[in-house]
């Protein structure tokens, strides 16, 4: 390994370092783009593998991962060739695959040790991100008077991510030093989660701290956890009777599924809508299983529907057909091929992530990601949230820094035991 100059093993940790500060503090907080940091971190790791190359040794997991990371391309491959060779069915997979020299770089680099120092980086990236786009959310909100927040980015967008924010930091709450600072950043990215009205992002919190208070039963006790059950249900009841857009949002909703119930698909905007995309999305399927359709394709399709009385004209306005599910558009374009590209970059990992938790409850990292995948498997549900360039680069990103400091952590265990 270099031991001086840009590629140095200390040089190369602090970059890593900040790199990562910088993505959690202007992933919501600023018009920055995150995936541009990540992009500099990518080239700056693909000259340290070569700076480092003579000591780089490549594991067979490690080619599992890169193989895990290349799906998503691999499996946009066939329905690029037959759309004419589009670069736009491409572009999500080449963001994923950048974090691929990142991810070797980091278990090079990576030592125990160095875990703790990452830690701070990672925490405090967490608290001034969600605090700074709790800060913009009320902004918009509260004094310029819209209706939901959505910072510099779309609002359901925002929702995810601030969810996303929000459950790595009180992952990160048992064993760290900024207990304090970590409940209020967890906080601030539920209160912009609640503030941006996305009903698939606030549907997922309920369902995230359930499963984080069940993954530390055994260090809480029930007391902790009825506590904490409480007070999400005061934090639901305080919104709802504080925030008029929040209890418009609740009353919008009950009027949708009242009008979905008695069959009248087309007064539900948003969640009939979602229903009349996602059958679209499978008459997609069905029409061409293993690859899919084109989106030219699926909106030729469409129109045919409507015209059969399928699905009704307002599924005509929506672009490519967008099927608002990470499933669904997955099978639409990408076929079961594009299925087992889904399985392999969202699956895998939980399971993965589950049974090294499973193994080792010590091994934080493996609880912190195994709760951040959950969530993007629960936001796939109502929206694409793997499919935009960001929103790639951000999930494989965190994906392969919290498997190469889980992964420390075990092999710092199993020397300790002389294993």
């Amino acid at each position: 390994m270099a031991t001086n100059g840009l590629f140095s093993r200390e040089r190369a940790l602090k970059v890593n370092q900040w790199a990562l500060l910088l993505v959690l503090v202007t992933l919501i907080a600023t018009p920055l783009r995150s995936h541009a940091v990540v992009a500099v971190l990518m080239l700056y790791s693909t000259g340290y593998l070569v700076a480092n190359r003579a000591s780089l040794a490549v594991t067979r997991f490690d080619w599992a991962v890169v193989g895990v990371l290349s799906l998503l391309l691999l499996s946009r491959v066939p329905i690029f060739v037959i759309d004419d060779y589009s670069s736009r069915y491409l572009s999500p997979g080449f963001h994923m695959v950048a974090v691929v020299p990142i991810y070797l770089m980091l278990r090079h680099l990576l030592t125990p040790l160095d875990t703790r120092q990452v830690r701070g980086y990672l925490e405090w990236g967490l608290v001034i991100g969600t605090l700074g786009a709790l800060a913009v959310a009320l902004y918009q909100t509260q004094l310029q008077g819209a209706g939901r927040a959505d910072g510099f980015l779309f609002s359901i967008n925002l929702g995810y991510l601030s969810c996303a924010m929000a459950f790595l930091a009180a992952s990160l709450i048992r064993g760290s030093h900024r207990k304090a600072w970590l409940l209020a950043a967890a906080l601030a990215g539920v209160i912009t989660c609640l503030l941006t009205l996305a009903r698939g992002a606030i549907l997922a919190v309920p369902l995230l701290l359930i499963l984080l208070l069940l993954l530390n039963a055994d260090r809480l006790g029930w007391k902790a956890i009825t506590a904490s059950l409480v007070a999400m249900v005061t934090l639901a009841l305080v919104s709802y009777a504080t925030l008029p857009s929040v209890e418009r949002r609740v009353a919008y909703t009950v009027d949708e599924f009242t009008n979905i119930a008695q069959g009248d698909i087309e007064a539900a905007v948003s969640s009939g809508g979602r229903l009349q995309l996602w059958t679209a999305a499978s008459h997609a399927f069905l029409a061409r299983p293993l690859v899919g359709l084109s989106y030219d394709e699926r909106e030729a399709q469409i129109a045919e529907l409507v015209e059969q009385g399928v699905l009704t004209d307002w599924v005509l306005g929506v672009g490519r057909g967008h099927a608002h599910s990470q499933y669904f558009e997955m099978a639409a374009t990408g076929g079961v091929l594009g299925l087992i590209a889904l399985l392999g970059y969202l699956v895998a990992p939980a399971i993965y992530h589950w049974r090294l938790y499973r193994r080792d409850r010590s091994n934080a990292w493996a609880q912190v990601a195994l709760v951040f995948t959950a969530g993007f498997a629960i936001y796939s549900l109502t929206e694409a949230a793997i499919h935009h360039e960001m929103m790639t680069t951000f999930y494989a990103y965190m994906q392969v820094v919290l498997l190469a400091l889980a992964l420390c952590h075990r092999h710092g265990v199993s020397s300790s035991r002389g294993t």
